[in-house]
């Protein structure tokens, strides 16, 4: 039982930060219906610049989020106005093959300057550990949780209260409908591009403390996203939120109770099982 609690415990956790990173992709497919290929490279990307920023200033990734954030938010909108906005309107293969591509072009961007040795960010919750009973927390991963339910509260606050929010779903609805009613269609996806792309960057802060950063591990995250993204119905918020648990849960008690490769491919087998049942997603509507 107690290894069991653990199971759930450390999948709750990570799974939360799962939730958040493809909450960036959700807000990002539910106003321009595109699907960033390279969005766990811009993660990997964050965690790489918290690791400079800790090498050239001694920065704890908890600080130096206030410098990634700007900086990928920027990046955000570039990629959208400069990459994404000219190819949005033809084949939905094109942005496919434009965002593998920037997926490929960030991998071996990252290898160049940093090369293939693993790296690591220290950080002063690193090794803290929250034991209750005989379940063995650690602080970076509460952390991560209870910041990742502080932004899923407010985006749903900004959705739901303001005018922003209130463009973003206009646009979610209906893009044309919103253009006819005054909004600048063009710059709402702008702004969520970037704010999709720059909550990774806080994403990145919750996950690099013990994290052994690699060039190509923003493929694993890609494709973790995608997962929770689908399972969650793509632009259900509140589902890919619930995905990114469900993943995470699977994940966890696959590492603990099940040996080998069956172990390693667990939250997929129940990804497809889940989809079986729930074409549409967890808490998707079928169209």
């Amino acid at each position: 039982m107690d290894i069991l609690m653990q199971a759930l415990v450390q999948g709750l956790l990570v799974g939360s930060t799962y939730g958040i990173v493809a909450l960036g992709l959700g807000l990002i497919f539910s106003v321009s219906g595109v699907v960033n290929f390279a969005h766990g490279d811009f993660l990997a990307v964050a965690l790489f610049l918290s690791s400079s920023l800790f090498a050239a200033f001694a920065l704890d990734p908890y600080v130096s989020v206030f410098i990634t954030l700007p900086v990928l938010l920027a990046a955000g909108a570039l990629l959208y106005r400069l990459l994404i906005r000219p190819v949005i309107g033809g084949h939905m293969l094109m942005v496919i093959q434009l965002t593998l591509g920037l997926s490929l072009m960030l991998q071996n961007g990252l290898l160049m300057i940093y090369g293939g040795q693993p790296l690591r960010v220290p950080s002063i919750m690193e090794t803290k550990l929250l034991i209750v009973g005989n379940v063995v927390m650690r602080w970076p991963l509460i952390v991560a949780f209870l910041v990742s339910l502080v932004l899923a509260a407010l985006l749903f606050v900004m959705l739901a209260r303001t005018d922003f929010g209130r463009s973003i779903r206009a646009v979610h609805q209906n893009a044309k409908a919103a253009a006819l009613m005054g909004i600048d269609v063009a710059r709402v996806r702008t702004q969520v591009f970037a704010l999709g792309v720059g909550l990774l960057a806080i994403a990145g802060a919750l996950i690099v403390p013990g994290t052994p950063l690699s060039p190509g591990m923003g493929l694993r995250y890609t494709v973790i996203t995608l997962l929770v993204l689908v399972l969650g119905g793509m632009s259900n918020f509140a589902g890919i939120l619930a995905g990114g648990v469900v993943i995470g849960l699977a994940e966890a008690i696959g590492t603990i109770y099940v040996t080998g490769i069956l172990g390693m491919i667990l939250p997929y087998l129940v990804f497809v099982v889940i989809l079986l049942f729930r074409p549409a997603g967890l808490l998707g509507r079928a169209a």
